[in-house]
């Protein structure tokens, strides 16, 4: 049986390369890339409120809050990319660790 080792790194490639630019977008959407980082605090905080590890997205200056059309270019990306979120892992725990 012969292996072809080249045809199944160019897959492997293609797969992990997909994932990057994925993992790249989202990135860009929670840390506020567009706006030179500035929602980046807030936009963290609100996926942390989304499980339910936080109560809210506040941050410790009151003005600092995410960017205009921030909100939605994280829906966005949590929409189009799911499989990139820890929700799952954070449901399973979440009352062992908020006891």
């Amino acid at each position: 049986m012969e292996i072809d080792v080249r045809a199944g790194l160019e897959r492997l490639a293609e797969r992990l390369g997909g994932a990057g630019a994925r993992l790249t977008e989202a990135n860009a959407a929670l840390f506020d890339a567009r706006n030179a980082f500035a929602g980046c605090i807030a936009g963290l905080h609100e996926i942390l409120r989304r499980q339910g590890l936080l109560a809210g997205r506040w941050c410790l200056d009151p003005r600092e809050d995410l960017s205009p059309g921030q909100m939605e270019e994280i829906d966005r990306v949590l929409a189009a990319h799911p499989q990139l979120t820890d929700d799952a892992f954070v449901a399973e725990n979440i009352d062992r660790w908020l006891l």
